[in-house]
């Protein structure tokens, strides 16, 4: 037990200092340690060098393997470790290097054998080193789905919460009208969802499990609508702030029943269902309704939290294009998405105040759903429009950025041609005048080049590039 106890206490301080890390560094050091006195040729005091550091890192491997087989729970299967059986022939070739009486030792350095030993132990190093530098992934635990669906019921007025899947079938032959919401709907309710209301099963899996987009699907007993239940989780100055829950729900209904279907928990049911009072002959349209009235208020604090954070995008120095690029990246990908959605939810509120879905709705209910309709065509332009300032903005940030680029390049341009004269003329008279062919002087020399330098200067200063 005591000697248990010292291994555990010694096992976490021999692998804080013989790290995989640390290893792997030492074994690559001590390959070119091994190979470059085989194609150079070296000094003496470079090839005891080498030799000083080739055996240093020897017995760093040796240390590691005999604590390392000290510390472990069982040593057996340590030492019967595929790559620590590599750790050992490391440190069996190492001993011909430190044990000049070994049989091995007596060849002597030059023999072919040994070079060959150390060749093989080449190998054996970068083995290991690959070992050490691709951790193992832990295998992944494949655990079968679990179905979370939550059942919430509506009907005469009454919220029943957490119902049995069992009952659904029941509620849905009763008399009157019930609204049945399913939430938290993943694959493992798929089957039975389709079966108990009749929805294709392909339907489903393309709008609660794959991406889609917001639509109006028109089958032959059924009429399905598809949005996106997007909902302003948290704001902030910086779009990487922002934090948008995203849901997919699925509208249907058939004779006196409607069912919303949600891929994630939403709080729709508990924000409508709560005091809701509609008649039989309004039902569908009133929920409908106020479904959508919910959905075109969150999108208006969506649309809102992005022209707060265009905004707070053109305040920020030009100067700062790092910041700015990085933020601008994440802002036109999450307005995209926006946009897109606010298009086809603009559709959908169109689609509705038509009656081709609901042709006995209310007169009240086309005129309610067309100012529905005008907002989604307000937000839907406003999100256009943010967008399309962020891509102005963008061009403009690149556009200041070429500019000072630019204005650079023509001053680097300038100091170039300026330099180029006097070196030419220099080149060509030679570092001094004496014995010269030519009868100039050096004062003569430099007025000439100074003469020159001006009139280039002043030439591109007329061209502006000194401006």
């Amino acid at each position: 037990m005591e000697s248990k106890g010292l291994r555990l206490k010694l096992r976490e301080h021999v692998y804080q200092i013989f790290t995989d890390q640390l290893m792997i560094v030492l074994a690559l050091i001590l390959i070119p340690a091994i190979f470059l006195p085989f194609f150079f040729t070296f000094s003496q005091f470079m090839l005891a060098f080498i030799k000083v550091v080739r055996s240093a890192i020897l017995l760093m491997f040796i240390l590691e393997y005999f604590l390392k087989l000290y510390v472990a729970d069982s040593r057996k299967a340590y030492a019967t470790d595929p790559w620590h059986v590599i750790d050992l022939l490391i440190v069996i070739l190492a001993v011909t290097d430190f044990i000049p009486w070994t049989p091995l030792g007596g060849i002597g350095r030059t023999s072919p054998l040994l070079r060959l030993l150390r060749i093989s132990r080449t190998f054996a190093v970068a083995g290991r080193t690959v070992k050490r530098a691709v951790p193992l992934r832990p295998a992944k635990k494949i655990t079968p789905p679990v179905s979370r669906m939550k059942i919430n019921i509506l009907m005469d007025g009454r919220i029943i919460k957490g119902t049995a899947k069992e009952d659904i079938a029941g509620y849905i032959a009763a008399p009157g009208h019930t609204w049945i919401d399913l939430q938290e709907v993943s694959e493992p309710d798929i089957d039975f969802v389709c079966d108990i209301l009749k929805i294709p099963k392909v339907v489903l899996e393309s709008k609660i499990i794959k991406e889609s987009y917001p639509k109006i699907d028109f089958f032959k007993n059924l009429i399905t609508i598809f949005i996106r239940d997007l909902k302003l989780q948290s704001d902030g100055a910086d779009i990487r702030d922002v934090s948008i829950l995203r849901n997919n729900i699925l509208i249907t209904w058939a004779n006196n029943y409607i069912v919303t279907i949600s891929s994630e928990k939403s709080e729709l049911f508990d924000l409508i269902s709560d005091g809701l009072e509609v008649k039989d002959e309004d039902f569908f349209a009133r929920i409908l309704y106020s479904i959508f009235s919910r959905k075109i208020n969150d999108y208006e604090e969506i649309v809102r939290s992005m022209e707060q954070n265009i905004t707070a995008l053109e305040e920020l120095p030009v100067g700062q294009m790092h910041p700015f690029l990085e933020r601008s990246f994440f802002f036109k990908k999450e307005i995209q998405k926006i946009h897109s959605n606010l298009l086809h939810f603009k559709q959908l509120v169109g689609t509705i105040r038509t009656r081709k879905i609901l042709p006995g709705m209310k007169d009240e209910y086309p005129s309610l759903f067309g100012i529905l309709y005008d907002e989604s065509v307000y937000l839907s332009e406003t999100a256009d429009t943010i967008r399309n300032n962020l891509i102005s903005l963008i061009d403009l940030r690149i556009n200041t950025v070429s500019v000072g680029l630019s204005r650079v390049m023509r001053i680097l341009a300038v100091i170039t041609s300026l330099g180029l004269i006097p070196s030419i003329i220099s080149g060509l008279f030679g570092e001094n005048l004496i014995d010269s062919p030519y009868q100039v002087r050096l004062s003569e020399i430099f007025f000439l080049e100074l003469s020159m330098m001006l009139l280039t200067a002043y030439a591109f200063y007329r061209r502006g590039w000194l401006r």
